[in-house]
Parts: structure tokens; C-alpha cells; sequence
């Protein structure tokens, strides 16, 4: 059933770009984002794989200070010369997120300690489907299609998690 859950699951987020299954291509900016999506990938599969043998804080720490010092190493490549001036609406603005990427990144690997990986990247595909009720509360308006595609990604994380009792006593047997 992950397999079907998965299939589900992409097929509703290439309806939810908009775009259709006709208008699939690889422009610079979607390559990008496919091989963030690799990158991304890979993370799920070493957290499940790493989450249940090490100590979740110093693991967080570890990924909060390589992103940042890469993001920093980046910064001249991708055209941003310029760090702002200090002020202390700043300063409070990045120590809050700063404190909220660190929650969230130490409850991600905590949760896969339990969660194989598989089933963590389907349920963590339903994040565009929330951008999108949370886009259509602010007022944005998504084709027909694209809220086909988010159905279908529910469905996708839904059905992964299905365990049908037949197929259960057929492996029991």
C-alpha cells in the first residue's frame, strides 16, 4: 500500500503546480527544485536511519549549523552581498526563527525514530496541500485541478497507512 500511497502522493503534486501532466518540463528553476527534492530525500533516509542511534539534540545542532554555515558560504554565489545593518527587530526576528527551525528539526527526528521513510516523505508531501488552504484563506484562488491534486495527495498519505486485515492474514499464514 506505500506504493500506491506514494504514486498517489506525486501524481497529486504535479496537479497541484497548476501546470497539468501535458505542461511537465524541466525549466532552471524546477531542475533546482527536483534536486532539492533528491537532497531532501536523502535527509529523510539518513534521519530514519540514523534517529533511533544517536543523541536527537546534537544531531539538530549538527543540521542547524551546517545549513546555516552553507547558507552563509552561498550567500555571495546566489547575488546577496550585503548582511543588513543591526537592529534589534532583526536581531529578535532571527533568534525566533532560529528557535522555531531548531523545534521543528528536533521533533522531525524525534518522529522518525517511529515512522519508516517512506512513510515520512508521504506525509511530509502534504505540506503544499496546507500552503495551499492557507493560501486559499488569504485569498489566492487554485484551479480545479490543483485541488484534485491535493485531494489525491491526502488520499496518497491515507492509503499508506492503510493496513487491510486480508492482506494481514495472508502474511500471518
Amino acid at each position: 500500500m506505500t506504493w500506491l500511497g506514494t504514486a498517489l502522493a506525486f501524481i497529486g503534486l504535479v496537479l497541484l503546480t497548476g501546470n497539468g501532466i501535458s505542461n511537465i518540463s524541466l525549466s532552471y528553476g524546477q531542475t533546482l527544485t527536483l534536486i532539492c527534492a533528491f537532497v531532501i530525500a536523502l535527509e529523510i533516509i539518513l534521519i530514519g536511519y540514523f534517529a533511533g542511534k544517536v543523541n536527537l539534540r546534537r544531531v539538530t545542532v549538527i543540521q542547524l549549523a551546517v545549513a546555516s554555515c552553507l547558507s552563509f558560504v552561498s550567500m555571495p554565489i546566489v547575488g546577496e552581498r550585503n548582511i543588513p545593518d543591526f537592529s534589534w527587530q532583526l536581531s529578535i526576528l532571527v533568534l525566533s526563527l532560529g528557535l522555531a527551525s531548531a523545534l521543528i528539526q528536533f521533533v522531525m527526528n524525534w518522529a522518525q525514530r517511529m515512522v519508516d521513510p517512506t512513510r515520512a516523505a508521504i506525509i511530509y508531501s502534504g505540506e503544499p496541500v496546507w500552503a495551499g488552504v492557507f493560501g486559499r484563506i488569504a485569498g489566492e484562488r487554485l484551479p480545479l485541478l490543483a485541488l484534485f491534486g491535493g485531494c489525491l495527495v491526502v488520499l496518497g498519505v491515507l492509503v499508506s497507512e492503510l493496513k487491510f486485515k486480508l492482506l494481514e492474514k495472508k502474511k500471518e499464514s
